[in-house]
């Protein structure tokens, strides 16, 4: 049985990052677009999710340190959109993923999850993801010289 972030495409960025899959335990949500600007097919929108979140971890290193990235995660055929509290300091307790099956004849999608600790709170379906870019920074969110999406 497959974890649910293994339908993301390109989540072997994150855990090439973090070495495993984070919890996103006290991330900062710095960024939502909601977008429904592109085509899915013929003249159907696709709806779009993209969410940056400032997420770091607790390196396994014997002196353990904090690793931080900007993750910019894209979400399509997005629906059942719940999200709110947005405000100046969006930090999650946890970013919950879960399989989720909108219909009994379509394909597995997701279903996620903002637990907040603060500010902005919610949840999504989806039909698919994908990981835009893992970009190291600092602990304000600054992306660090010659960091690579």
């Amino acid at each position: 049985m497959s974890n649910p972030y293994q339908h993301i495409k390109g989540h072997e960025r994150i855990l090439n990052a973090f070495g495993y899959w984070p919890s996103f335990h006290d991330a900062e949500i710095r960024s939502v677009l909601l977008d429904r600007s592109s085509v899915l097919f013929e003249e159907v929108a696709d709806t779009r999710l993209d969410v940056c979140l400032h997420a770091f971890e607790w390196t396994r290193d014997t002196q353990p340190a904090f690793n931080h990235h900007l993750v910019l995660l894209r979400f399509h055929e997005i629906n059942d959109v719940n999200i709110n509290g947005f405000n100046h300091q969006n930090a999650i307790m946890e970013f919950k993923i879960e399989d989720h099956v909108q219909h009994p004849d379509a394909a597995v999608g997701l279903k996620l999850t903002f637990v907040s600790a603060n500010g902005l709170s919610g949840s999504f379906c989806a039909a698919s993801a994908e990981v835009l870019s893992v970009i190291p920074c600092d602990d304000a969110g600054r992306p660090r010289h010659n960091a690579e999406p």
